[in-house]
């Protein structure tokens, strides 16, 4: 009995054993499956994650190649009319000596310090009377050189109003002072555009008129076609064919020869005359020559001023440029009395050149204004001597001598000033440190 009793004691432990052992092993296995199972959901659910990118590095842009430039000033003014009060003014008291020095003096704070400047002559000048309306003394292109002026743009619709006689003198007259002509010539041998060296950097000007006359008073070239440069092919009719193809040509030809600036004097049609805004036409031709390759636009013919317009365009070959549209710089010098047609400006261009590349560009522009006095429209004045006279607006407005300038009139200047800036554009104003253009990358 003992001896059973042994063995089932014995049979007890070994059967404890096994229920501790086989728990044991449920317990690690249990351990084991619920890691198993854990590292496996975890892998499930880091395959749903989109896993975040590293950050990309901002790239660094490309620096704008350094540029050492030199620049040259290029200055126009607007149109010296030819009326006949300013012949008699300049006659003086003892009559004959037709003097324009003073009438002009207005003009040389704007031309100082210009490498190149230009104005349009409206009308003809000749040595001998009689003189009179568009047709002035020789001795306006005498004080249109000393004043500093180097080329005077001819091509207007007064220009053949003595015939191709009176405009061959004209251009001869101009020519015996010094001065360079354009859009006019005096014999078939000499047309050819002009093309100026302003200290390396050259600059081609082009010069058109709308017509050959007055409405009523057109003349024909058929016979003297090399007389004249004109940008419409129905000159004696309608006026509105622009003749693309010529000009076109022309800008292929100087920039075959070299230009590296090419500007453009345009004479505009008589229905744009006293507009303060361009018309849609002008903004069209406009646009078709800066594509073309003008680089510069100084329209004349309008008689008040109209805005100032700076833009890049694109051209046929892909380049870019910068390019400059004086839509109206106005009445250098005139008689005349309506309204805004005594304010004008005169136009300082930069053109820069890379001294590396050789690459040139305009770089900038601003406007100096100007003002045609006309003393017989301002009741205080008290026998000034004289009637006519261009004054900076700026020196009048800084010294304010009543010796000069009337109280009535100083005020019309500044006033004339504010006008000025809200047709030409303010941002152009010399005072407000005008436009700068960069390289058109």
């Amino acid at each position: 009995m003992r001896q059973n009793g042994f063995v089932t004691g014995v049979m007890y432990i070994l059967l404890v054993f096994l229920v501790v052992g086989l728990a044991i092993l449920i317990f690690f296995n249990y351990q084991a499956n619920t890691r198993q199972m854990e590292a496996i959901e975890a892998e499930e659910i880091a395959a749903s994650i989109t896993p975040t990118p590293e950050p990309t590095a901002t790239p660094e842009p490309t620096p704008t190649p350094a540029r050492t430039a030199e620049t040259v000033t290029l200055v126009f003014a607007g149109d010296l009319v030819g009326q006949a009060g300013l012949t008699t003014d300049a006659a003086g008291s003892e009559g004959g000596t037709y003097d324009f020095y003073n009438e002009l003096d207005g003009v040389l704070p704007a031309l100082a310090g210009s490498d190149f400047s230009a104005c349009t002559m409206v009308g003809t000048v000749a040595e001998n009377e009689p003189f009179g309306d568009y047709r002035m003394p020789s001795t306006i292109a005498t004080a249109l050189a000393g004043a500093g002026f180097q080329l005077v743009n001819a091509a207007t619709d007064h220009t053949l109003d003595q015939g191709v006689v009176g405009l061959t003198e004209t251009v001869d007259v101009m020519r015996n002072e010094g001065l360079y002509v354009a859009g006019a010539y005096s014999g078939e041998q000499s047309h050819y555009a002009f093309m100026a060296d302003v200290h390396g950097i050259n600059v081609a000007i082009l010069s058109y008129t709308y017509s050959t006359g007055a409405q009523g008073k057109e003349v024909s070239v058929e016979e003297t076609p090399w007389c004249l440069d004109i940008f419409t092919k129905d000159y004696m009719q309608s006026k509105e064919t622009v003749d693309y193809d010529r000009i076109d040509q022309d800008i292929a030809t100087v920039r075959e020869a070299g230009a590296d600036i090419v500007v453009c004097f345009l004479y505009w049609w008589d229905n744009t005359q006293y507009y303060p805004a361009p018309r849609q036409s002008q903004i069209d031709v406009a646009d078709r020559l800066c594509r073309d390759g003008v680089d510069i636009i100084i329209g004349g013919g309008v008689k008040t001023p109209q805005p100032i317009e700076t833009k890049v365009v694109e051209r046929a070959d892909g380049t870019k440029a910068n390019c400059v549209v004086c839509y109206s710089l106005s009445n250098l010098m005139s008689c005349f009395t309506d309204p805004n047609t005594n304010l004008s400006a005169a136009a300082r261009i930069s053109v820069s050149r890379d001294t590396g590349t050789g690459e040139t560009w305009v770089s900038g522009v601003s406007y100096r204004p100007l003002f045609m006095l006309n003393t017989g429209m301002f009741a205080d004045y008290t026998e000034p001597g004289w009637r006519y006279r261009l004054l900076d607006a700026y020196n009048v407005l800084a010294e304010r001598d009543s010796s000069v300038v009337s109280d009535l009139a100083f005020n019309a200047v500044s006033s004339g000033v504010k006008e000025l800036q809200n047709l030409l554009g303010a941002e152009y104003d010399v005072a407000n440190n005008g436009v700068t253009m960069d390289y058109p990358y």
